[in-house]
């Protein structure tokens, strides 16, 4: 499953911050690093404790805001007329 857009993984992760089961949250967890790029995917540790799930979602959320900058268009700089 990939994700289509920076807003989507946004999306996700709020709904995995607002999960209260920290069985859910960590499947959860799983799938959304499982479907995002290789460069922006976590390297998840076999020792999974509720604040690394915290701190994953902190990076994630990170790296998807630096992706959804680069898809913003760029705003063309005023040119001064003499």
């Amino acid at each position: 499953m990939a994700l289509n857009s920076p807003q989507e993984v946004l999306s996700q992760i709020s709904a995995i911050r607002e999960e209260r089961n920290v069985e859910k949250r960590l499947g959860m967890l799983l799938d959304l690093n499982g479907s995002l790029p290789k460069g922006i995917r976590l390297d998840i540790p076999s020792l999974i404790t509720n604040a690394y799930v915290r701190r994953a979602l902190d990076i994630i959320e990170d790296r998807a805001n630096l992706l959804d900058s680069s898809f913003r268009p760029q705003t063309p700089a005023k040119v001064e007329q003499v």
